[in-house]
């Protein structure tokens, strides 16, 4: 397990890499004389695979029941994949393109009318089932799946939208390196459980070590951002101190991301929300911790 974790660890680094090596050659696209970008690259990317994947995980998070448990979501009807899809996606498109296509005046109402028509299409597609249980339940996950996971899988794109995409890959690794710190220090030295009712594996010790690990990450990107290469590639130089202050606050946001998602997963009765990565689980188990991150990364790392 541990072998596996390591090889799909190192394809995805090499994966952000990759897509921030793209994004920075081709930040902006056109469709039609619609301009789209900076981070065009990475709004397409977060609008199809991701959303969609995200969608199909935590509909099945949302949708499932714990084991043991008479509770049936729905009156046993499952949650809607598409409105999960849709909340996602407006969530991204609500923070990431809602100023770039729509006129000024718009983008405020626009934004407050899309919680009401995900509830509205709640209501309506509850209505096929010609029940009455469960929609309190439809409607709240669909709303979660908007603002715990689109609005900050939005913030991400905007985070590239008004910095370069090599401090947007910083930032992530920043918050992966605090999951990476914990989980090894966790498994070397880790006594203390953290939360034990929520989750058994997760210890101070481990904690402390990944947001330590953190701190050092946040410290050597921003050691490198001063380089005669960074500048070569037009990456916005950070301040060394204020790195490592950024990547100790969003190493520990994550970390509350991820017992955020260990509190679905136990609801739902399953260890993981998916299957795409071998010995990681789902897509959304490796988000977890980048979702609430976000939007505290964009605020702290823009001016």
């Amino acid at each position: 397990m541990l072998k596996t974790r390591l090889v799909v660890g190192g394809l995805l680094i090499a994966a952000l890499a990759a897509l921030a090596a793209v994004d920075s050659a081709f930040p902006v696209v056109w469709i039609a004389s619609q301009r789209i970008g900076p981070g065009a690259i990475l709004i397409f990317v977060a609008l199809l695979p991701i959303s969609v994947i995200l969608a199909g995980e935590f509909s099945r998070l949302t949708g499932s029941h714990p084991a043991g448990s008479n509770f049936r979501v729905g009156g046993g009807q499952p949650l809607s994949r598409w409105l999960s899809y849709l909340a996602i996606a407006s969530g991204v498109a609500s923070v990431a393109l809602a100023q770039e296509l729509l006129p000024a005046h718009l983008v405020a109402p626009a934004l407050l009318s899309t919680p009401f028509v995900l509830v509205t299409l709640c209501a309506l597609n509850h209505a096929r089932s010609k029940q009455v249980a469960g929609l309190a339940h439809a409607v709240g996950s669909t709303l979660l799946a908007y603002g715990a996971i689109g609005v900050p899988l939005g913030f991400w794109i905007l985070l590239r939208h008004d910095r370069d995409a090599w401090t947007l890959a910083g930032a992530i690794l920043c918050v992966k390196s605090a999951d990476i710190g914990a989980y090894f220090a966790g498994c070397a030295i880790g006594r203390h459980k953290m939360v034990p009712w929520l989750s058994p594996a997760k210890t101070w010790e481990g904690f402390l070590a990944g947001v330590a690990v953190s701190a050092g990450v946040g410290w050597a990107l921003a050691v490198a951002s001063q380089s005669a290469a960074a500048a070569n590639a037009f990456v916005e130089p950070v301040a060394i101190g204020y790195a490592v202050v950024v990547a100790v606050i969003i190493g520990v946001v994550g970390t509350c991301g991820d017992l955020f998602e260990s509190c679905l997963k136990r609801e739902a009765g399953v260890k993981d929300s998916g299957t795409i990565l071998p010995g990681m689980g789902g897509l959304y188990d490796v988000f977890d911790s980048l979702l609430p991150a976000g939007p505290l990364a964009w605020w702290l790392l823009t001016r």
